[in-house]
């Protein structure tokens, strides 16, 4: 999976390249950076390694101190604008995006609704550890979930799939039927066999169901096997 990961570039956060890119491959993911080797961020090529990733981590550290309107010292400290932009650019990307806040950072915009993970730049173990954790959970590539599909439907299908313009509403659940991840990929086509690729761990304990909307019709299927990965799409 290709994670994209947000941070300062200064010598103070040379542990991002130390110990959590590292991690990150480790773990069999792809880390991928803003890091211009000229130096000069072009918002939009980072915007595109953005959207070319499924995940987005971003570690938002202290760089500038926040001085009340006397010139009083307030104890917080902002963070570097172009981390912040990127982790606003993940989320409105509809990335699933992580924020790892140091202690004692403050910055407006902030979504209070979304929860970040604090740290301390002097107590890095924890964070790894943390990572680590998260990291484990993420599949390193999609399952490829096989469809077949109503014969009368057969012909107009491949032309919306081949148009590129066809999704399918997947989600995964628990045995308690609760929503574990969703996502709406595109159908593809490889060499003959339609699939979705989804972005889950094969965990026996999930079932997926899918859902189509085709013209008028709905195309459904629930309860496939993630060890399987076989749909038969039917009319709801």
């Amino acid at each position: 999976m290709r994670i994209f990961v947000s941070y300062s570039f200064r010598d103070e956060t040379k542990w991002v390249d130390e110990y959590v890119l590292p991690l990150i491959r480790c773990f069999g993911h792809e880390a991928v950076t803003g890091r211009i080797l000229d130096g000069n961020a072009i918002p939009n090529e980072v915007y595109q390694r953005i959207k070319a990733c499924k995940r987005v981590l971003c570690f938002v550290t202290r760089v500038d101190e926040i001085y009340g309107p006397n010139g009083a010292r307030t104890g917080y400290y902002n963070p570097p604008d172009w981390v912040r932009d990127e982790l606003m650019l993940g989320r409105g990307a509809e990335k699933i995006a992580i924020e790892f806040r140091e202690q004692y950072v403050k910055y407006g915009g902030a979504a209070h609704f979304s929860a970040w993970h604090a740290f301390d730049r002097t107590e890095l173990p924890p964070l790894l550890l943390r990572l680590a954790e998260i990291l484990k959970e993420w599949p390193i590539g999609p399952l490829q979930l096989r469809l077949s599909v109503p014969l009368d439907l057969a012909a107009a299908f491949n032309t919306g799939v081949d148009a590129g313009t066809l999704r399918a509403k997947c989600t995964a659940r628990d045995r308690e039927d609760n929503e574990v991840f969703a996502d709406e990929p595109l159908v593809r086509n490889w060499d003959g066999q339609y699939v979705i690729p989804f972005w889950i761990k094969p965990d026996p304990n999930l079932a997926i169901e899918i859902e189509i909307a085709f013209g008028p019709r709905r195309l459904v299927c629930k309860g496939i096997s993630p060890a399987i990965c076989m749909a038969t799409l039917r009319d709801l």
